[in-house]
C-alpha cells in the first residue's frame, strides 16, 4: 500500500553525501532552509506528468483514488518547499491541491454507500469495504492522507505573511474544507475510562458504527496505530496554523496531545546486549483476533515517526520528550537493522526478513535530527547502504527524492 517506485531520478549527489558515525540510534543536525537549483528545477519538471497521471479525471468520480500513493506525492512538496522555500514548488502543489478540494464528495455530491449520505471527504471504491464488499466509502484513512497536504498548505502560507496575497483565499477554503472533514466524520471518541497507567484519560480513534472491512463488521474497535496517526496529523497542522495566527485551537491542542497520550501508553520498550533502549508496538492496540498479534511492519510504523516529528514541530512535547524520540530513532538502528543492509520486517527485530526495497523505508529519515549525538545521520547511513546493496542508489520516485532532499544533508 505503501508509495512504490513510480518516477526515478538519477541522484548525483547522494553518493557524496558526508556520513558522520553511523550506530545504535540514528542522527542528523536540524534542517534549515537552503536552495539547490538542480533538485529544484528537477523536482518541477515532474509536475505535468505527476498531475495527469495522479490528479487529472481521478477525482470527483465514483471511485476517488486511494490516498497512500497521491497523499505521498503531494506530501513530496511540502518537504521540497520546507527544504527551499521556493515558492514555485507552492505554486505547484497549490495546483494539485486545487484538484484534490474540487473532487471532495462535498462538492461533487457523491454518496457514501454506508450512509447513504454525502460526506466530507474523498470515497473511493478501492477498499473492499461494506458488508458485501466494494461498496463506495467515505473511509478517514484516504480522507486524512488527502487532509494532511491541505492542512499543512494552511500553515505554510500562516505562517508566512508574505504568501497571503497570492495563497490567502485558497488557504481558507482548504482550512474549511478540513474543519468540515473532522467535524462531521468525527473520527476520534473519547474514552469513559482510563487505558492509561496514570490514570490519564483521552482520546483514540475508534472505527465508527457499521464499518465493514472484508466483509467483517469492525464497528467500534480501536484502528491500527499508524492508522491513528495519520488520522491525527491533519489536526496538528490546522493547530500550529492557528498557533501561527495567533489564536491557538485550544480544541485541536487537546485532541492531538490526547492522541500523543494514547499512542505513547501502547509502547513498549526493548533493550539491545548493549543496553540501549527502543520502541515497540503493536499494530493492533486492541487485538481484534486473540490468536494474532502483530507486531507492527517496518515501512507502516515509519507513519508513527512523522507524527511526532510533527508534534515537536507544533511544541506539543509532553509525552513525546526529546529523549523518547532518541528510543524511537533507536526502533530503526536497534530494532529492525539486523546487518549492514539487512532489515528485519517488524520493529522489534523479529518477523522475518524486510521484502521490499529500501525506498519505501524513507519517511525514518525524519528521525535524524531527534536521535543521540552519538550516532548522528545513522538512520541516512544505514538506508543508504541497503538501497545501494538493492541497486537503489541512484534511481527514487518522487517522495523518496524530495525527502532526502530535506532530510538527507545538512
Amino acid at each position: 500500500m505503501k508509495t512504490k517506485r513510480l518516477f526515478f531520478v538519477t541522484l548525483l549527489y547522494f553518493g557524496m553525501l558526508i556520513l558522520t558515525m553511523s550506530g545504535c540510534g540514528g542522527g542528523g543536525n536540524a534542517e534549515g532552509p537552503r536552495r539547490d537549483n538542480k533538485e529544484v528545477a528537477w523536482f518541477l519538471s515532474q509536475h505535468e506528468d505527476l498531475k495527469e497521471n495522479y490528479f487529472v479525471g481521478k477525482f470527483g468520480v465514483d471511485s476517488n483514488p486511494p490516498g497512500w500513493d497521491t497523499g505521498a506525492y503531494m506530501r513530496a512538496y511540502i518537504d521540497m518547499y520546507e527544504a527551499t522555500r521556493d515558492v514555485r514548488i507552492l505554486r505547484k502543489l497549490n495546483e494539485l491541491l486545487k484538484i484534490v478540494a474540487d473532487g471532495n464528495d462535498a462538492v461533487t455530491g457523491r454518496i457514501d454507500e454506508r450512509t447513504g449520505t454525502v460526506l466530507p471527504g474523498w470515497g473511493t471504491r478501492a477498499y473492499d469495504y461494506g458488508p458485501d464488499g466494494g461498496e463506495r466509502y467515505s473511509d478517514m484513512l484516504t480522507n486524512a492522507l488527502f487532509a494532511y497536504p491541505l492542512a499543512a498548505f494552511v500553515r505554510i502560507v500562516r505562517e508566512d505573511p508574505a504568501l497571503a496575497h497570492e495563497f490567502g483565499a485558497d488557504a481558507q477554503r482548504y482550512e474549511e474544507m478540513v474543519r468540515e472533514l473532522y467535524r462531521v466524520q468525527k473520527p476520534f471518541v473519547t474514552s469513559k475510562d482510563s487505558p492509561y497507567p496514570d490514570g490519564t484519560t483521552g482520546a483514540c480513534y475508534a472505527y465508527p458504527e457499521n464499518y465493514y472491512e472484508d466483509k467483517q463488521n469492525y464497528s467500534g474497535y480501536e484502528a491500527p496505530i499508524n492508522l491513528t496517526v495519520i488520522i491525527a496529523e491533519p489536526l496538528a497542522e490546522l493547530y500550529r496554523a492557528s498557533v501561527a495566527e495567533g489564536r491557538p485551537n485550544d480544541a485541536y491542542q487537546t485532541t492531538v496531545e490526547q492522541v500523543a497520550d494514547y499512542i505513547w501508553w501502547n509502547m513498549r520498550f526493548k533493550t539491545t546486549a548493549q543496553k540501549d533502549r527502543y520502541l515497540i508496538w503493536y499494530y493492533w492496540p486492541d487485538d481484534i483476533d486473540p490468536d494474532t498479534i502483530r507486531m507492527e511492519d517496518l515501512t507502516h510504523g515509519a507513519r508513527l515517526a512523522e507524527f511526532v516529528v510533527t508534534l515537536h514541530d507544533a511544541d506539543l512535547r509532553k509525552r513525546w520528550t526529546q529523549k523518547r524520540m532518541q528510543y524511537l530513532a533507536n526502533t530503526f538502528t536497534c530494532g529492525a537493522l539486523i546487518g549492514d543492509t539487512t532489515f528485519a520486517n517488524y520493529i522489534d527485530g523479529t518477523g522475518g526478513v524486510y521484502e521490499n526495497d529500501a525506498a519505501t523505508l524513507y519517511e525514518w529519515l525524519v528521525l535524524q535530527r531527534y536521535s543521540h549525538a552519538s550516532s548522528r545521520k545513522s538512520i541516512l547511513y544505514y538506508l543508504k547502504k541497503a538501497m545501494r546493496e538493492e541497486g537503489e542508489s541512484r534511481k527514487y520516485n518522487l517522495a523518496v527524492f524530495a525527502k532526502f532532499v530535506r532530510y538527507g544533508k545538512e
